[in-house]
């Protein structure tokens, strides 16, 4: 460039010129304008901005040409997309410098810019070996400079050699499973990336840029790219697409166009990841309003999930056609194999096919056999895309006629007990539309999302899920990972019992009400339907009206109580109950979000379970007694004791300050470290801490008494003011979570304090003695000196748990008779809440007895058992709610300071 023709140019000019110009894209996108529209023209504006700039730079070099591509090479260009630009040279070193000041300049304009520099040798060689390098090259645009340069390009880039059709589809469909496998192949998770996840506009993409490749579309030096939906109208006249497949790709793309677009602009930077915070905003600027059943945000995210599902389809459709008809006619394909199944089905080369297009309409009940048929032996692959088609077209045969129609329902009871292959049917019969047809409750769960941390996928995807799950439990792999679950759906009587329950479990979301109680009607609807006798009905029925109860039990309860768990033995009724009931809870907190079966939460559920069963197991008028289960552990602790050399006596003086619970929660082996340890110490010097594995290894007679899956830490200690609130304080500073707390002082003030610790990975200590020991010591220093373990800084609120700031619910309930008074606290989870609520448990002179702490997603459901300084429940109403309203006052102010 000359020095003339460079002080023409105003850095600050063009910088305003270009802030104008998206500032009006932005305003007539809020304004309603379509962003099919507004995408092209941005990508016009540059067009002729990058045009304008090269005249000045390169005008006098004949041997330089400027193309867009990727993205920007298919004239497509959202507010902070990359903008991708290839420069050929035939000598780049000759311009070496002037290249490098005009993408400086660029940069300096703080445009987006993406560029490569190649020769056309380059271009041939990164390209035959670079599937990226070669699909941008498929999408390039001359935006200036050489036109015979560009001719050259065209005429290099469409020779047969170049990346041959079957091997491009071959290379861009694995590009494809890659992808999806690293979004776990899930189209419905929490904060989905609109460009790169499953159904996004990549998989738009991906079958365009075969199109392109296979039909020989695309353009050779044009400054002006092929319109996707002229792309888009020539598979339709190939047989390619429907005309209907075409317009869900056309509406789909304009639903996601609009929502990146959005997103770049609430954002103000490249972001193609829906996160929270832009989902409400987004919701509230496209003008979706809560209501009492839905937010706006799960409205607009239940809209995008229904785009992506259909999306999700067509690209499937598409690239099995493709598979067909590309991989066929390249002659790499072996030989068709053809073998008749009945009048209606044949396999055609490991696919299901229908054998004539009105297979359907002549028997609508075939729209379930065919999945009969594939789930009934192993060998099947999938279903052809034409048949997959002729579905969706008779989906209105789907009425109450077919739902009533006897050999229906025969097939859909026979679909959940075949052998093969259940899941991945009711996956298609999912994404077919059939089973939300079939089930009219289920279609309207399709894609209804809950706006939390907690529950990671839609109802419809966690359901299929949970039902995934179940299946598992049949595999060698789960008698290790789940062996009492797997060890239970072996004895269940029905299993599909267990499937129809998982089906319907949460199909009542969204609705408004108790969801439990709305799927357990439907269900009953359902059964009644497919001919299930009374007491299959009663029981699916009460599977999904309680399938939270025993978690909740488990996480929520002192189930080391045998009155706790004599009363859900109660509930349950019977053994067969007590394994559908447990098989249906584990599936679903794995299928909820893989963050949330931890060590500790499986050893809860199998100790309830194990209890359960046993409380079953005697006769019903004999209950377990809370004092003779402990007067039990304490005769074989004692003998443990005397063998290893500690007196009875000794061993009864320094039990004084333990109550029962001790007992109930301690293995007899337990008990006896745990007092050894006390005999070697001298109060006077400090508190003891000890730490404790409870990993559960223990006989069955003692399954009921012993936790497992985390750590204990014991603490013995002379009580004083605030040692509660000091010890959580020195848990939390050793960055350990409190799972649950049993607080316990006798008449001579020693207490017998157990904490229940998780990790930061959610799973116990793995130390070796050394490092225990250390550890106890630095905890036990920590309590004695009322700080933090090491001063350690307090953590970060995470970005996730900034967006969930939840008004905090405090109850305070006393029963008649109690002797504490129970204080739920409900609130948004930061890092340190519990030490936090130690503090105020000290400035409003309360004890704490018991802790039961709850983490679930972005909140946390705690609860004690507390009473005043001298002891007594809180009774007094004024007192009571003085307490309620300084914890929720309190802590939503440190909240608030949190996620600031």
């Amino acid at each position: 460039m000359t020095p003339a023709a460079a002080a023409n140019l105003d850095v600050r000019d063009l910088r305003r010129r270009i802030d104008q110009a998206d500032a009006a894209l932005a305003r007539r996108f809020w304004d309603g304008e379509d962003a099919t529209v507004l995408v092209r023209e941005r990508a016009r504006f540059i067009d002729a901005f990058l045009a304008e700039i090269w005249q000045h730079w390169f005008q006098h070099h004949p041997n330089l040409a400027l193309f867009a591509v990727g993205g920007y090479g298919r004239g497509e260009l959202h507010p902070h997309s990359d903008i991708d630009l290839l420069i050929l040279a035939k000598n780049p070193r000759a311009v070496r410098e002037e290249i490098a000041a005009f993408v400086r300049l660029l940069w300096d304009l703080r445009l987006d810019i993406g560029h490569s520099v190649r020769t056309l040798g380059d271009c041939k060689r990164e390209a035959a070996h670079d599937l990226t390098v070669a699909t941008t090259m498929l999408e390039r645009r001359r935006l200036a400079g050489s036109h015979r340069l560009a001719a050259k390009l065209g005429k290099l880039l469409a020779r047969r050699s170049f990346w041959p059709s079957g091997r491009f589809f071959r290379a861009k469909q694995a590009e494809q499973e890659e992808r999806h496998a690293h979004f776990n192949d899930v189209d419905h998770d929490l904060e989905p990336n609109v460009k790169s996840s499953p159904g996004g506009l990549r998989d738009i993409q991906t079958v365009l840029w075969i199109t392109q490749r296979h039909l020989g579309g695309g353009q050779s030096e044009g400054s002006a790219a092929p319109r996707r939906s002229e792309t888009l109208a020539e598979l339709v006249e190939a047989g390619f697409l429907t005309g209907q497949e075409r317009e869900w790709l056309l509406d789909g793309r304009r639903f996601l166009w609009r929502v990146r677009f959005g997103l770049h602009v609430v954002a103000g930077r490249r972001e193609d990841r829906l996160l929270f915070d832009h989902q409400r905003e987004l919701a509230a600027r496209f003008g979706y309003r809560d209501t009492d059943a839905q937010l706006a945000v799960e409205q607009f995210m239940h809209d995008y999930y229904r785009h992506v599902l259909l999306l999700r389809e067509v690209n499937d459709i598409l690239l099995q056609h493709f598979d067909e008809a590309i991989l066929a006619t390249g002659g790499r394909r072996k030989r068709r194999r053809i073998e008749p199944i009945n009048e209606r089905f044949r396999i055609n080369s490991d696919y299901i096919e229908a054998t004539s297009d009105d297979v359907f309409a002549k028997r609508p009940a075939a729209l379930l056999e065919m999945f009969v048929l594939m789930a009934s032996r192993g060998d099947i692959a999938g279903v052809r895309a034409a048949t997959i088609r002729l579905v969706r077209e008779h989906l209105h045969l789907i009425d109450d006629g077919f739902r009533d129609d006897p050999q229906v329902a025969a097939y859909f009871m026979e679909l959940l007990r075949a052998p093969y292959t259940l899941v991945s049917q009711l996956t298609r019969l999912r994404r077919y539309g059939i089973l939300g047809r079939y089930i009219p409750e289920f279609g309207r769960v399709v894609g209804q999302m809950q706006h939390d941390l907690f529950h990671i996928y839609t109802v419809d995807a966690h359901t299929m899920m949970v039902l995934r799950q179940m299946r598992r439990f049949f595999q060698p792999a789960a008698e290790e990972r789940f062996p009492v679950a797997a060890r239970a759906v072996r004895r269940l009587p029905k299993i599909e019992l267990l499937y129809i329950a998982g089906l319907f479990h949460d199909i009542g979301k969204g609705r408004g009400g108790d969801h439990s109680a709305l799927g357990a009607e439907d269900a009953v609807l359902f059964c009644r339907r497919h001919g299930l006798n009374d007491d299959d009905c009663a029981l699916v029925a009460w599977l999904v009206r309680e399938h939270l109860t025993m978690s909740a039990i488990a996480q929520r309860k002192d189930i080391a109580d045998p009155e706790v768990v004599n009363a859900f033995a109660e509930l349950v009724g019977s053994e067969t109950r007590l394994d559908y009931l447990y098989a249906l809870t584990v599936a679903d907190i794995n299928a909820t979000n893989p963050t949330l079966w931890n060590s500790w939460r499986a050893t809860l559920m199998r100790q309830l379970y194990e209890g359960t069963r046993q409380a079953l197991q005697r006769n019903s008028d004999t209950p377990a007694e809370r004092g003779a289960k402990a007067e039990a552990c304490r005769v074989r602790a004692l003998a443990e004791l005397e063998r290893l050399g500690l007196g009875e006596g000794r061993a009864l003086e320094i039990w004084e300050g333990a109550d029962d619970g001790f007992f109930l929660r301690h293995a007899p082996r337990q008990v006896a470290a745990i007092t050894r340890a006390i005999d070697g110490h001298d109060l006077d010097g400090g508190p003891l801490v000890t730490l404790l594995d409870l990993n559960g290894q223990v006989d069955a007679s003692d399954m009921a008494a012993e936790p497992g899956g985390a750590t204990e830490v014991f603490l013995y200690a002379v009580d004083r003011d605030n040692l509660f609130a000091d010890s959580v304080a020195a848990l939390d500073g050793a960055d350990l979570h409190v799972a649950a707390a049993q607080i316990a002082t006798g008449a001579s003030g020693i207490c017998f304090n157990t904490y229940v610790v998780l990790g930061g990975d959610g799973q116990p200590l793995v130390l070796d003695e050394a490092a225990r020991q250390r550890l106890a010591s630095r905890i036990a220093s920590a309590i004695a000196a009322g700080r933090r373990v090491g001063g350690r800084p307090a953590r970060r609120v995470s970005r996730q748990l900034k967006q969930f700031v939840l008004p905090t619910d405090v109850q305070l309930d006393t029963a008649l008779g109690a002797r504490t008074s129970t204080l739920r606290v409900e609130a948004s989870d930061r890092p340190g809440l519990l030490a936090a609520l130690g503090g105020l448990f000290v400035e409003l002179d309360i004890n704490v007895h018991d802790a039961r702490i709850t983490t679930l997603g972005e909140r946390v459901e705690d609860v004690f058992e507390i009473t005043n300084r001298s002891g007594h429940p809180i009774t007094h109403g004024g007192h009571a709610q003085a307490i309620i309203e300084t914890i929720r006052r309190r802590l939503d102010e440190q909240i608030a300071r949190a996620a600031a």
